[in-house]
């Protein structure tokens, strides 16, 4: 297998641990385990008894229980639990396909989605973003113009990485409609579900409306706990989990103990965690807000309403990685250059953390000292 260098994280192995302030984190804020295990009452006794031994292939019943009551419909021998989101991924891509098949993915998008079907001798078309004045939209006609009886899997992600698109309740209706129509499998990342500033616009989870559906869930993004490495599928497909489950006998095999008991923990309070992630979202999307419509001849800007993340546009003609590379020297700011997701003049900010702003204060400097005055 030959799979394409992942410049995402390339760029972030260079950067992420030595500079002072990410500007582009996709992941809310994150805690200490003392703080986590204070959410419940015997938590941390517990915590310091946990078994160190091997730890089942399809993830703890216990943990599996909690997650299925993130769905109104899987019960816990449709769930199967991994290490992050990014292991379902590549192991449910390789369940799923042959080469020649055809698979739809939606662009710009985190590489996996797309590189791992390729390395595999897929087709791998793309279902693009468009912008209009820098706010992003996926045009369900153009699925419609791709999708077809040799489509094997459609890959949406909503709220989407790294634009902050969401999808309404009708496009969402319709995508299903034509994964039905097409026999298609239909996998939802659906990493930053919870995250949406109106609870009314939550989609459904794709496992709970589609027979074919398999939905990704991680505990990372939208609960701020990256360090756990616990992500999972959910899928009422019995075949597919079992094809899933015996691939992970050859990467990971089981996860870590400790993980899957902190991750039970933060299930059961996860709307403390939820809320007090909006709390830090609400507080620093005006603060982007301002900051970007005080410079309207540099920037387009469009404010996601759901999610941590946003893609801004460049109007300068500008190199975006000797940029972002510029910006870590002179001010210790990481912005992510949409280069590395093949879209360039574009690049992805990150509002779910709590020190945002210190680093959107240090960000403004470096416009104000090397951009307005040497553009002027």
């Amino acid at each position: 297998m030959k799979i394409e260098a992942f410049r995402l994280e390339r760029f972030y192995s260079r950067f992420e641990f030595t500079t002072q302030y990410l500007l582009c984190s996709s992941d809310c804020e994150a805690m200490h385990i003392h703080d986590l295990l204070s959410l419940e009452e015997g938590a941390h006794v517990k915590f310091m008894k946990q078994w160190l031994g091997y730890t089942e292939t399809l993830g703890s019943h216990k943990l599996r229980e909690e997650i299925t009551k993130l769905y109104s419909s899987a019960s816990p021998a449709q769930v199967l639990v991994f290490s992050g989101a990014e292991e379902p991924i590549f192991l449910l891509w390789h369940a799923l396909l042959e080469a020649e098949d055809e698979v739809i993915v939606q662009f710009p998008c985190y590489q996996s989605a797309a590189s791992v079907p390729e390395s595999i001798g897929c087709k791998v078309k793309p279902w693009r973003a468009r912008f209009e004045n820098g706010a992003p939209f996926f045009d369900i006609s153009e699925l419609r113009r791709l999708i077809s009886p040799k489509t094997r899997a459609v890959y949406i992600n909503s709220p989407h990485n790294p634009t902050g698109y969401h999808f309404d309740e009708r496009q969402y209706t319709e995508i299903v409609s034509l994964c039905q129509s097409a026999g298609a499998v239909l996998i939802s990342d659906e990493v930053y579900r919870e995250l949406e500033l109106d609870p009314s616009s939550r989609l459904p989870a794709i496992v709970d409306v589609y027979e074919k559906g398999v939905s990704i869930g991680v505990m990372s993004k939208a609960y701020g706990l990256a360090g756990l490495r616990i992500g999972w599928l959910a899928s009422k497909d019995d075949t597919l989990l079992r094809h899933c489950a015996m691939l992970k006998e050859y990467t990971t095999i089981c996860n870590a103990a400790p993980s899957e008991f902190l991750a039970e923990v933060a299930l059961r309070n996860r709307h403390h965690l939820l809320n007090r992630n909006l709390d830090i979202i609400r507080h620093n999307l005006p603060l982007l807000n301002d900051f970007f419509s005080r410079f309207p001849d540099i920037f387009h800007w469009h404010c996601p309403s759901a999610g941590s993340i946003g893609f801004a546009k460049w109007k300068l003609d500008l190199d975006g990685m000797a940029l972002a590379e510029d910006i870590v020297k002179k001010k210790n700011v990481l912005i992510l250059p949409g280069e590395v997701y093949d879209e360039p003049g574009f690049f992805r900010v990150g509002f779910g953390r709590r020190n945002m702003p210190e680093a959107l204060g240090r960000f403004e400097e470096y416009v104000m000292e090397e951009l307005i005055s040497k553009h002027r």
